[in-house]
């Protein structure tokens, strides 16, 4: 009787391993989001799949800890270390298709690192002393020491 038992419930998984490959993984979470903002102190484990999955970074962090082009199609660094010129993606849109540029991502590095802000990540921002967006596809942004992971951090934060 074991030995039939056994063998129907293999009959009965063959169908589920002939499925096609599917392009989407579906998370399961122990809890709800409370809101989709990554800068407003939710719990580390909704922090982690907003980060990687709805939001990009100026650069993005590869499978081997490298820094890579994010938003950001490519930057420039001064020699004393404490200016960082990024040059935008062209095309990005935000989910509305309205476009992206220099302004977004000021009032993103601003609101992120603010005095008044929860983010959990607010330490990755605190080097940043000021940001300017010369043109639409352009932000500069200057630190008040030099920070040897600020471009991983534009990557995470």
């Amino acid at each position: 009787m074991r030995k039939i038992l056994i063998a129907l419930a293999a009959l009965v998984m063959i169908p589920a391993a002939a499925q096609a490959a599917k392009d989407s993984l579906v998370l399961g979470m122990p809890l709800e989001p409370p809101h989709l903002d990554p800068t407003a102190g939710a719990a580390a484990a909704i922090d982690e799949v907003v980060y990687a999955n709805l939001f990009e970074g100026l650069t993005r962090i590869d499978e081997n800890g490298a820094v890579q082009p994010g938003l950001a199609s490519e930057w420039t660094i001064s020699a004393d270390g404490l200016t960082y010129t990024f040059r935008l993606r062209a095309g990005v849109k935000f989910h509305d298709g309205s476009a992206m540029d220099s302004a977004d991502v000021k009032f993103s590095l601003d609101r992120a690192g603010s005095e008044v802000s929860i983010n959990a990540q607010k330490g990755l921002f605190e080097a940043i002393e000021s940001i300017a967006t010369p043109d639409a596809g352009t932000v500069v942004v200057k630190l008040s020491r030099p920070e040897g992971l600020f471009l991983w951090n534009m990557g995470w934060g």
